[in-house]
């Protein structure tokens, strides 16, 4: 049985998951005991952690032993719906051999470790192209996979209770959740021999309360292998030994729905209770408030009024329009002013008004893109695609360009909307319709990017939206905002 630590503002909801699947909980807080009923595992140590990205609170790390993580991602992508799953080869700890390049315009050592991987290596005395060195991750990409891992040069051994560092350094690091002085003294004795020989120590969480007999033996393993590994002839550039695997499961509003219902029934939970508790740290005693209303509510009432309340909050204000593209990143469109709510034939929808600041070309419509046109977006609060209608100055239509994606999450507290982009488009531009970019959502579908369940939704969307064009041009065309 795999064992996980689950931390973060989901951690009552994935708990709940992770029991559900027949998988142990240790290392749990006092509050999740309680509410799951679940008795303290002191001495078993977690094969994976669970918890929200310090970069992005809409994104779960998993990260941990290669079979556990494998295992829960599994679990949840089969659970949670309207995902984007990435896995990141290069985990924290991943002993690599890097052929070096040479320095970039930053001044930054680089490495390739694979075809299309390239890694930045710090701490090297000197960064020859073409060398062979061997080093370990020390931090991953960035989340959505577009950036560089960091590494430092020598083996990393992983094991339960530590991480062993060929580094020729002899130093002691404890994790920050290590405090009892007494068991930091016992850890210190037995770091000193080791240290001696230039290797470094790095005590793990688990090491404050595992059994000494299991740290010993976990220390005399990672000497072992450090051993065979300077012995080793590298000669190509690639994976050496296998560290902590990581993946990024960013969730859409529809998936933090899904996790809403599975957090209530376990105590009383508010609709949108992930989306309030991810979007601004200081709305959490309003969660609470919501979160007690909820318990003497019905769930259908509630969740209407706080969606009429939310989407009427945000008209009058400047908002970004946060268009997360899986894989890629994400760029903000705006600000643009919310005018009004309407109720349209897709339920109900804001009205965003910019204006264009430079001229161009507009994506996907292949038209003249000139400073001063008026953009009008029609932003359907539960639907999967985002209108956006361009007029010239003198209020004449351009095109249309509907981008399908999850539904938006509105964030008031901030002035964002989110969602994520399902890369696939309808451009309009006078009757003629095309469909844009079906080929990226192929290669994403294939890469496994995006799952069956997305694929069906944007199946669906797609042909919602043919049938609603001209209801869309309608919605946007008489709002007359541009006008205001």
């Amino acid at each position: 049985m795999f064992y996980y630590r689950v931390r973060g503002p989901y951690a009552t909801a994935l708990a709940k998951i992770i029991l559900d699947a027949g998988f142990g909980l240790v290392d749990v807080s006092r509050k999740i005991t309680e509410r799951l009923k679940i008795e303290e595992k002191p001495n078993i140590i977690p094969h994976a952690t669970v918890k929200e990205s310090d970069e992005d609170p809409n994104t779960l790390i998993v990260i941990g032993y290669r079979e556990a993580v494998e295992a829960l991602v599994n679990e949840l992508n089969s659970r949670i719906p309207f995902m984007v799953t990435i896995y990141e080869e290069l985990g924290p700890y991943t002993t690599v051999a890097v052929k070096l390049i040479g320095y970039d315009r930053l001044g930054r050592c680089i490495g390739k470790v694979s075809k299309g991987k390239e890694i930045i290596v710090q701490n090297i005395k000197e960064c020859a192209e073409g060398a062979l060195i061997v080093a370990h991750i020390v931090k991953p990409s960035q989340r959505l996979g577009n950036g560089r891992a960091i590494a430092l040069p020598g083996v990393a051994i992983l094991k339960d209770t530590l991480v062993l560092l060929d580094d020729k350094e002899g130093k002691i690091f404890f994790s920050e959740h290590i405090r009892d002085y007494e068991r930091k003294s016992l850890l210190n004795s037995l770091s000193s021999q080791v240290m001696r020989q230039g290797l470094s120590i790095r005590w793990r969480s688990s090491a404050k309360s595992a059994p000494l007999e299991s740290i010993a033996r976990d220390l005399e393993a990672a000497v072992r292998d450090a051993t065979k590994l300077r012995n080793m002839n590298i000669t190509e550039p690639g994976i050496v030994l296998p560290g902590e695997a990581i993946a990024f499961l960013t969730l859409s509003r529809a998936s933090k729905e899904y996790l809403d219902i599975v957090r209530s029934t376990v105590t009383p939970t508010t609709p949108y209770h992930h989306t309030f508790r991810t979007c601004r740290k200081y709305l959490d005693i309003c969660v609470d408030l919501l979160d007690y209303l909820a318990s003497k509510t019905p769930r259908d009432l509630i969740e209407r009024e706080i969606k009429e309340f939310i989407t009427h909050s945000i008209v009058g204000k400047e908002v970004i329009l946060r268009h997360e593209s899986p894989g890629k990143g994400f760029n903000e469109i705006g600000p643009m002013r919310i005018s009004k709510v309407l109720n349209t034939e897709f339920g109900l929808a804001l009205i965003g008004m910019r204006v264009i600041q430079r001229n161009g070309i507009y994506d996907g419509l292949g038209i003249e893109k000139k400073a001063g046109d008026i953009a009008l977006t029609l932003i359907p609060v539960d639907e999967w695609f985002i209108a956006h209608l361009y007029l010239d100055q003198g209020g004449s239509e351009k095109g249309v360009y509907i981008n399908i994606n999850t539904p938006p999450e509105i964030c008031p507290a901030s002035h964002v909307i989110r969602y994520l982009d399902l890369f696939v488009d309808v451009a309009v531009v006078k009757d003629n319709v095309r469909i844009v970019d079906l080929e990226q959502l192929e290669e994403a579908r294939k890469s496994g990017l995006i799952e069956e369940d997305l694929m069906l939704m944007v199946d669906e969307t797609i042909k919602k939206i043919v049938v609603f064009i001209e209801p869309i041009r309608k919605a946007l065309k008489e709002s007359q905002f541009w006008e205001q």
